[in-house]
C-alpha cells in the first residue's frame, strides 16, 4: 500500500485553521486565569474539599486538552511560516491527537456540567479515584502499588459521612465521560456522533487495520498477484476535519466552562486573546479582507 499526495480541499484547510486558531484562542483565555474569584463556583467547591482543589484538577483536564489541540496547531498552521513551505497531514497523528484532545476535555466538560457543588465535589473524587486506578497499575512492585491504594483508603475514609464508596466508584471509562460530555445542549455534540468520532480516532492511534479502508481514499492499481492488487491511499481530509472539529468544540466548551466558574469575564479574556493572536498570526496577502478587519478588530480594548 502506497501513498500519494492531494492538496487539501479548499475548504477543509479553512476548517483546520479555524480549528488551529480557536484552541490557541481558547489556550490564552485559560492561561490568563489566575486563583478563583471569591464567590465563584469553583471558589465555591474548593471551600467543600480543599484537600485537593477542584479548580486544579479542573485546570489540569482543560490545560493537558488544550496541549494536544494547540501542538496540532503549531503544525497544522503555524504563526510564521516561510512562502515555500508545506505541510503534510498523515492520519494517524492527527486522529490520535484530537483523541487526546476529546478524551481529556470532556472530563473538564462532565465535572463542571452541574450546579450544585456537592455533586461537583462527587464528579471530583470520582476522578481523583480513577485516576489513582490508573496510577497503580502504572507500578511494578508491590510497595508502589500499596502507597497508592493507601491514598484512595485514606479518600474514602475521609469523605465517608457524605459519600458511600459506591457514590464515588471511578468512571467507567473514556467513552463514558465522553457520553456524559455530550449531555449539555449547547455544546451541540450527540453522544452517538461522539462515539463514532472517538472509535475512528483510537482505531487510527492504535494503528487497527479498519482505518485503513474507513478513513482513507483508496485507489486499486495493479494486480500483482492473483487477487492481490496494488493501492495508493490518501488520508480522507473531511474525516479528519470532522474528529478535530469535535476535538475542538469539546476544547473549547471546556475552556469556557473553565473560565466561567473562575468568576472571570470571558468577554475580557478573548478581546485579549484576539489580540495577542492578531500580532503574532501571519495572514495571506490574499486573506479575506472580512477577516482582517475582524482581527484588527480584537486588537483594541474595550471601554470601561
Amino acid at each position: 500500500m502506497q501513498e500519494r499526495r492531494v492538496p487539501v480541499p479548499s475548504e477543509v484547510s479553512v476548517g483546520f485553521t479555524e480549528v488551529a486558531q480557536g484552541a490557541r484562542l481558547a489556550d490564552r483565555m485559560v492561561k490568563a486565569c489566575g486563583d478563583p474569584a471569591p464567590g465563584s463556583n469553583l471558589a465555591q467547591v474548593n471551600d467543600l474539599y480543599p484537600f485537593e482543589k477542584v479548580s486544579d484538577r479542573a485546570r489540569h483536564y482543560v490545560t493537558a486538552a488544550l496541549e494536544h489541540m494547540v501542538m496540532w496547531a503549531d503544525f497544522a498552521a503555524p504563526l510564521k511560516f516561510h512562502p515555500d513551505q508545506t505541510t503534510t497531514f498523515t492520519m494517524r497523528p492527527t486522529f490520535a491527537l484530537a483523541r487526546a484532545a476529546l478524551e481529556t476535555a470532556a472530563q473538564a466538560v462532565w465535572l463542571m456540567d452541574t450546579q450544585d457543588p456537592v455533586e461537583c465535589v462527587r464528579r471530583h473524587l470520582r476522578l481523583i479515584r480513577w485516576d489513582l486506578s490508573e496510577h497503580r497499575k502504572s507500578h511494578l512492585d508491590s510497595a508502589g502499588k500499596l502507597r497508592v491504594k493507601e491514598r484512595d483508603d485514606q479518600l474514602v475514609a475521609r469523605v465517608a459521612e457524605v459519600f458511600n464508596e459506591d457514590q464515588i466508584r471511578p468512571p467507567q471509562g473514556y467513552l463514558w465521560v465522553i457520553e456524559q460530555a455530550c449531555r449539555p445542549d449547547d455544546l451541540q455534540l450527540e453522544a452517538a456522533e461522539a462515539e463514532r468520532l472517538w472509535r475512528a480516532a483510537s482505531g487510527a492511534a492504535h494503528g487497527m487495520y479498519w482505518t485503513n479502508l474507513e478513513l482513507t481514499e483508496v485507489d486499486v492499481g495493479e494486480e500483482y498477484e492473483p487477487g492481490q492488487f496494488r493501492t495508493i491511499t490518501v488520508p480522507d481530509a473531511n474525516a479528519m476535519l470532522q474528529v478535530l472539529s469535535a476535538s475542538e468544540r469539546v476544547t473549547t466548551y471546556a475552556a469556557l466552562k473553565f473560565v466561567l466558574y473562575m468568576g472571570e469575564d470571558p468577554t475580557r479574556l478573548m478581546t485579549t486573546a484576539r489580540a495577542w493572536l492578531a500580532e503574532r498570526i501571519t495572514l495571506r496577502d490574499d486573506a479575506d479582507p472580512d477577516v482582517r478587519r475582524r482581527l484588527a478588530g480584537g486588537t483594541s480594548e474595550p471601554e470601561g
